[in-house]
C-alpha cells in the first residue's frame, strides 16, 4: 500500500512539475518602429504613389487602411524573448520604451497572448543649477492587448520628428 501511495504522490508531482513548466515557456516579442507622415501630392506623384519602405511593405494594407498618412518609413526593428508573467524592455526610436508583460496564453484554435503593453517617453528633467538633466520616464500609454500567437497588432503612438510613431507588436509563445 506505502509503495502505491509513493508511486501515485511521485507521479502526481511529475505531473504538476511538467505543467508548470509547460506554462513558463519563452514568449518572443517583436516590435517594429515606423515612422507614419502625411507628405505632399508632389512627392506622392513623384514617387508613384504612397510611400512604404520595402522593410514594411507586407504591413501596407493594414497600415493605410488604419492610419490617414500617405507616408510609411521603416524606423527599426527590435526583438526579446521573456517568460509568462516576465516583462521584457525593448529600446524605440526617439527615447521611447515599450515595456511589453506577457500575461497568459489561451490555447482555444491557434491560440491567443494576453499582455500588458507600457509605452513610455525617456524625459531630461532639469536639476537646479546642475544644468544637465536627470532621467526620467513618462507613462504615455499602458493598455492590455489579446493578440493571436504569432500575429501582429498596430499601435498609433504620439508624435516624433517624423511625423507619429506607429508600432507593429508581434509575440510567439
Amino acid at each position: 500500500m506505502r509503495i502505491v501511495a509513493k508511486t501515485l504522490l511521485t507521479s502526481l508531482i511529475a505531473i504538476l512539475v511538467s505543467s508548470s513548466l509547460s506554462l513558463a515557456k519563452d514568449v518572443t516579442v517583436e516590435v517594429t518602429s515606423i515612422a507614419a507622415a502625411a507628405v505632399s501630392a508632389e512627392a506622392l506623384s513623384r514617387s508613384g504613389g504612397p510611400a512604404v519602405d520595402s522593410e514594411i511593405e507586407a504591413l501596407a494594407p493594414k497600415l493605410q487602411s488604419l492610419f490617414a498618412y500617405n507616408s510609411y518609413s521603416f524606423l527599426g526593428l527590435v526583438r526579446s524573448e521573456t517568460e509568462f508573467g516576465g516583462s521584457v524592455r525593448l529600446e524605440l526610436p526617439e527615447h521611447f520604451v515599450l515595456e511589453v508583460r506577457p500575461e497568459r496564453f489561451e490555447k482555444e484554435g491557434i491560440g491567443r497572448i494576453e499582455m500588458m503593453v507600457t509605452l513610455l517617453k525617456d524625459i531630461r528633467t532639469e536639476v537646479a543649477g546642475a544644468g544637465r538633466g536627470q532621467p526620467r520616464e513618462e507613462i504615455i500609454l499602458r493598455t492590455k492587448i489579446r493578440l493571436e500567437n504569432g500575429g501582429t497588432v498596430l499601435l498609433g503612438g504620439p508624435p516624433i520628428s517624423g511625423g507619429i510613431l506607429v508600432l507593429a507588436l508581434s509575440a510567439r509563445g
